[in-house]
Parts: structure tokens; C-alpha cells; sequence
């Protein structure tokens, strides 16, 4: 999936159980961003816990599921 930070970067990321070290586009589904994206839609905005604090994203696409019909 595509989304788009608060911060206006964009990133492609993946959900999975267990989070590589050196893959940066894994995200794990048990951390504050992974439980937000879960269950989410292309144009829903999630929140989600930083260290800094609260903070949002857009999803942009969910990948081959938005060619679905």
C-alpha cells in the first residue's frame, strides 16, 4: 500500500508479523502504524502513535487490491 505522511513523503509499505532488519517497507502488524493500517481503505486517513506523539496519514492505494472490482 501507498501512503502519504504528515509530513507530505510518500512511502510504499507492506504489513507482516515479523519486520526485517533491513527492510524498510515492512511494517510490522503490531505496531502503532501496522494496527492503523489494517482493515484501512484507499482515501482513509489513520492515525497512529510516534515517539514524537500523535500523528496521521493518507492512504493513497492498497496495491493489486484497487483493481478489484
Amino acid at each position: 500500500m501507498t501512503v502519504r505522511f504528515a509530513d507530505a513523503t510518500e512511502a510504499t509499505l507492506q504489513i507482516g508479523e515479523v519486520a526485517e532488519v533491513l527492510d524498510p517497507t515492512l511494517v510490522t502488524a503490531d505496531s502503532p502504524l501496522g494496527r492503523a493500517l489494517l482493515g484501512c481503505r484507499a482515501g482513509d486517513t489513520i492515525s497512529y502513535e510516534t515517539p514524537e506523539g500523535r500523528s496521521t496519514a493518507v492512504v493513497l492505494s492498497l496495491g493489486d487490491e484497487d483493481d478489484r472490482s
